[in-house]
């Protein structure tokens, strides 16, 4: 019976090592606890983070939560445009030739009912990488640990929006 006891309790010190090892791997966000949380999502197995520090300014944030693989500071850099049905805002972080472009927007899908005029609704977000203002990827979101959209900016004037092909 002894024997029976150690073993049921070494079963439950794994499960709970177990638990608390893979939290620390599936972190909601890359924002620092004295930071607001602007935008963050999961890329694959990476995240990417936008957090507002009190000096209201950004600081964007890619990799693993003990693994952060690019930080930048920057000034609010926003832009928007309305689409039918929605729209979309970008944040650009700008390193040297690159630009790193965080983006969420909403707009219509197919149709729910052309009847009562409801369409279904898309949601999407990523980061664009630029390299000398050309297109080099766009790394689209997989899941959310925040809301699926930019929020909670400082005070700021919008930039021109540009469009991507």
């Amino acid at each position: 019976m002894r024997h029976f006891k150690l073993y049921s309790q070494c079963k439950v010190i794994s499960f709970l090592s177990l638990l608390m090892f893979s939290g620390s791997l599936y972190a909601e966000n890359l924002c620092g606890s004295e930071e607001t949380v602007s935008f963050s999502c999961n890329i694959k197995s990476k995240s990417v983070s936008v957090c507002t520090t009190k000096q209201n300014t950004l600081v964007y944030r890619y990799g693993k939560p003990d693994k952060i693989e690019l930080e930048l500071h920057a000034p609010v850099q926003f832009s928007s445009t309305g689409y039918s049905g929605g729209g979309e805002g970008r944040l650009r972080f700008s390193n040297g030739r690159y630009d790193y472009i965080v983006y969420s927007g909403i707009s219509n899908g197919d149709w729910i009912d052309e009847e009562k005029g409801t369409r279904e609704k898309i949601e999407f977000a990523g980061i664009y990488v630029l390299k000398a203002k050309t297109l080099l990827a766009n790394l689209k979101c997989t899941a959310y640990s925040d809301k699926s959209y930019i929020h909670d900016l400082p005070e700021h004037e919008s930039e021109p929006f540009i469009y991507f092909d």
